[in-house]
């Protein structure tokens, strides 16, 4: 997972090409899986990243994103950018 969030923070994807891979089957079952606490971690990414406090996103979401199909979907999300 931390090699994932790495990659992707180091990266500028295209905002209407992260929008149309989490309106697709994978991006769905990913915002699933990141709303399984009720979309407090969620909540938490967000505000961090508008402080601009990107090992604040990473701690939120890292609880989400832990196990393999979490660690799948993202991978494949990443592939497709």
């Amino acid at each position: 997972m931390l090699e994932a969030s790495q990659k992707f923070s180091n990266s500028s994807p295209d905002p209407a090409q992260i929008q149309a891979l989490l309106a697709g089957p994978e991006g769905q079952a990913l915002l699933r899986l990141l709303q399984a606490d009720g979309g407090a971690g969620l909540q938490a990414a967000t505000a961090a990243l508008r402080r601009g406090d990107t090992e604040g996103v990473k701690q939120a979401l890292s609880p989400l994103l832990e196990g393999t199909e979490a660690e799948a979907l993202t991978r494949n999300l990443e592939g497709k950018l």
